[in-house]
């Protein structure tokens, strides 16, 4: 196919579909056209064709945009209308832990956002808390917990709504102290010199009776066998229940002489 000066190609005839042609191509392709009416037949269809699958590929990509906006937002008001499930977790710190008291559960408080406090109670066999009832709209928000338990120092602390929080909790050292003071049963009078023996653990008491004895985590107990031996006096042997703020009060009987 050509005109007087430039072959005209089934090539160029697509780059004039696609309105790729210069000036003078595309003068050059429509001089030809008009004078070959087969061919304007056979363009106009193929343009035809060219637009029909340029319009389905456009209704395809906006289907699928559609659908994906629709599915985004149902996904997002199916977030909004469910409460956040919050796992508190209740570990307790290994390197403060008592061998031979084993963790029995407390009490863990929550607020959050003007709610009211809700008071749980914990478990030993489960000390996993599962908070169904926050809001979706409030992650991230803060969260006050406050865990409270016997022998263990208390938890307070501001956390953010989450999937998950773990609280690692320590025993309080209550029972890793004995400390207080040795007298003469008689007269009332302190006994300095006294040896007080706590497992391997001992102390000699000082001019005032005084003594005072630690206990390291994996040795204490809620109640401890204490020895007071003095030359003069009656040894003496007790349990006793250690603790870090009530002093034991200790009296020793002299030896009966022969």
């Amino acid at each position: 196919m050509r005109n007087d000066k430039m072959e005209i190609t089934d090539e160029l005839l697509a780059c004039y579909l696609e309105g790729k042609l210069t000036a003078n191509e595309k003068a050059a392709v429509e001089q030809y056209l008009s004078e070959h009416d087969e061919a304007l037949d056979a363009v106009m269809l193929a343009r035809y064709e060219l637009s029909y699958k340029r319009s389905k590929r456009r209704f395809l990509v906006y289907g699928v945009l559609a659908l994906l906006l629709v599915g985004f937002l149902a996904l997002l008001i199916w977030r909004l209308l469910t409460p956040l499930q919050m796992k508190v977790n209740i570990t307790e710190d290994k390197a403060f832990a008592i061998p031979a008291l084993p963790f029995e559960g407390g009490i863990l408080e929550c607020e959050y956002a003007g709610n009211a406090l809700q008071r749980i109670t914990v478990s030993p066999d489960n000390a996993t808390v599962f908070l169904n009832d926050i809001p979706y709209h409030l992650k991230g928000s803060p969260v006050h917990l406050v865990f409270e338990a016997e022998g263990y120092q208390t938890i307070d602390t501001v956390v953010k709504a989450q999937r998950s929080v773990e609280l690692c909790v320590r025993r309080n050292n209550d029972l890793g102290v004995v400390f207080g003071r040795v007298c003469d049963f008689e007269n009332g009078q302190p006994v300095e010199g006294a040896m007080v023996r706590l497992l391997e653990y001992q102390a000699v008491t000082d001019a005032m009776g005084q003594f005072r004895i630690e206990i390291p985590f994996d040795k204490q107990d809620v109640t401890q066998r204490v020895l007071v031996a003095k030359e003069g006096y009656q040894s003496w042997d007790e349990l006793y229940r250690p603790s870090a703020t009530e002093p034991w009060l200790i009296s020793l009987e002299k030896e009966v002489q022969p």
